[in-house]
């Protein structure tokens, strides 16, 4: 990114658009998937970053045991405030303050740098509303460096933290529309991402239509991920570019791919992952509540404390990870959009797999600025080609 040119324009309307969001809390999914689901969010912001001048660094965070609130504010006086449903302890508040000085782009690796991991759905609200506190701030930042240029989302969406900005760049002339999408729930107990990818539900519809992304080729990015059966296949991380066959915009993947193979960076390209399947949704989360109610049963029947303890653990563990995978997303949009919120015809979707070796030691991945200008590289050099093309 360093040799672009990038800057606000004066177009009204990109040429292209890329999106990125942060599923707030979305760490883990069914069969040992895991993530860092807020690289989408990172990429973007940096582009916008990089064109308004920001910094995106947290100048200050506070908490208040009475009500759970976590205020994070940046150098650039953006302010994104959450609150933890349980609360906060003075020993979180505490914590909390290791948050300071860090890049508030990278939101999981900040948030699990402050608490040491992350889990979803409810099990550690605190660290997920640190992270969606520090989202907010650095949306706020942008929007107050330059609010004729950045447009955001103003109606409190009923039990979410959402909110969205929009803007248009010009990347060495041409201009690309841009979408920063932060997707959480209220009180840290995400994540709900019905609002996620290029979806053009509500305002974010209509900001989305307003810069002219519903008419133009979309690039979706998404995660930093382990996903175990492709995991131990790669020596090193290594991108993913999806776009299913004769459903999404193959000429998207394909400048994707043609990007990465000019840069010799490692990739994979997937056109069978993304099939429009009814139910699917629907029955995993059946499936996963008969796995819970099966282990009710077996802790009803318990009489010992380790057979009780052993039922409670599995259950925890499955909460805690697996429940990601099915509560993510509500059953009848994912039958449309799928699993990373991409409207049939208008994108391909970016992400980054990790080898197993990569997650043996770090549990859960996080984003770093080395990930990031991978991610820029490859997409900066796919919107040339696909605008020339």
């Amino acid at each position: 990114m360093e040799n672009c040119t990038i800057s606000i324009s004066d177009k009204k309307q990109g040429s292209l658009a890329v999106v990125g969001h942060v599923g707030v809390g979305h760490v883990h999914s069914h069969s040992s998937f895991v993530q860092d689901d807020s690289a989408g969010f990172a990429v973007v912001a940096s582009i916008m970053k990089k064109a308004l001048k920001v910094n995106t660094r947290i100048k200050s965070v506070t908490g208040d045991s009475s009500t759970g609130t976590i205020t994070v504010k940046t150098y650039e006086g953006g302010i994104g405030r959450t609150y933890s449903r349980r609360g906060l302890t003075p020993y979180e508040i505490e914590l909390l303050n290791r948050v300071v000085d860090e890049d508030g782009i990278y939101t999981q690796t900040a948030a699990i740098k402050t608490f040491g991991r992350m889990y979803g759905q409810g099990v550690m609200e605190t660290v997920v509303s640190l992270q969606g506190a520090i989202a907010l701030s650095v949306l706020d930042s942008f929007y107050k460096k330059a609010p004729d240029k950045v447009y955001i989302t103003t109606d409190k969406f009923e039990g979410l933290i959402d909110k969205m900005a929009a803007t248009v760049v010009d990347i060495n002339g041409i201009p690309v529309s841009l979408l920063l999408n932060i997707n959480g729930s209220d009180g840290g107990i995400g994540p709900n991402e019905d609002n996620e990818g290029n979806t053009l539900f509500g305002q974010k519809g209509e900001l989305m239509k307003m810069l002219g992304m519903d008419k133009v080729p979309n690039i979706i990015v998404e995660s930093k991920a382990c996903i175990p059966d492709m995991a131990k296949n790669i020596p090193m991380n290594t991108f993913l570019f999806r776009a299913q066959d004769e459903i999404d915009n193959l000429s998207v993947a394909n400048a994707l791919v043609d990007a990465a193979e000019y840069l010799d960076i490692p990739y994979i390209l997937k056109t069978d992952s993304l099939p429009l399947v009814k139910g699917q949704l629907e029955k995993a989360t059946k499936d996963f509540a008969e796995k819970i109610v099966s282990l009710g049963e077996c802790l009803k029947l318990s009489d010992t404390s380790k057979d009780k303890v052993s039922y409670i653990a599995e259950i925890a563990k499955l909460i805690s990870e697996d429940a990601g995978g099915i509560s993510f997303m509500s059953n009848s949009l994912h039958e449309v959009v799928r699993s990373a919120g991409i409207v049939p015809g208008t994108a391909a979707i970016i992400s980054l797999l990790v080898p197993q070796e990569y997650i043996n030691y770090w549990k859960i991945p996080i984003l770093d600025q080395e990930d990031v200008s991978k991610y820029l590289e490859i997409i900066l050099l796919a919107i040339t080609k696909i605008y020339f093309k």
